[in-house]
């Protein structure tokens, strides 16, 4: 099959990966964006000590208390409705995903800038950079508990676990998605939760 005609095909992906990556670079950028703030703090610049991290606290409850009953929900009804990979799919090799996953990365890295510029340039006092831990921080925790809740799922029934990426999409979306169940060591030619001998992966010969 033309590598241009794979290219144009949904990708699945392991969803523990997926959501694991996901977890940890809202934490680096929520760490950064924590560093930002002490960095000012130590430089003697304007800071809201008390109202920036009173901010980060509120924000940070809401979104992780939404976000655990979110993920449970989401991953207790995929675990429900588990199915075969669709055929029309391709496995998503290790190098194209480290090339997504860190154009991925850069977009959220310079979304987290350019909300830290507007701070400085209107002479803020770092409250935006609370409002960054605050979101992006607990929206990692919940990631990292749910890929852990992933791994247990695939060990306890000894399967690989997919997700669906589409094919412009730098990471697999927040909401309800499919999850796709291939079982270790299948008697129909795959092993090891991938295929051996059909629906090559994507940019192999």
């Amino acid at each position: 099959m033309d590598d241009t005609l794979l290219a144009g095909l949904p990708r699945i992906v392991r969803v523990a990966e997926e959501v694991r990556m996901r977890g940890w670079t809202c934490i680096v950028v929520a760490g950064a964006a924590a560093v930002y703030w002490l960095t000012r703090w130590l430089l003697g610049q304007p800071t809201r000590g008390a109202v920036t991290w009173l901010a980060a606290l509120g924000v940070g409850v809401v979104v992780g208390v939404i976000g655990i009953v979110v993920s449970s929900r989401r991953q207790r009804e995929a675990l429900a409705h588990l199915e075969p990979p669709p055929p029309q799919v391709v496995y998503e090799t290790r190098a194209h995903a480290r090339e997504r996953r860190t154009r991925a990365s850069g977009v959220l890295f310079l979304a987290a800038v350019v909300f830290l510029v507007f701070d400085r340039l209107t002479n803020g006092h770092g409250e935006l950079a609370g409002l960054i831990v605050g979101l992006l921080g607990p929206l990692g925790l919940v990631d990292l508990l749910e890929a852990r809740g992933w791994d247990l799922a695939e060990r306890s029934r000894l399967s690989r676990l997919y997700t669906v990426v589409r094919p412009r999409a730098l990471i697999a979306p927040y909401g309800n998605v499919p999850v796709y169940e291939v079982p270790i060591g299948r008697p129909d030619g795959r092993a090891n939760g991938q295929p051996t001998g059909v629906g090559r992966r994507l940019g192999e010969d």
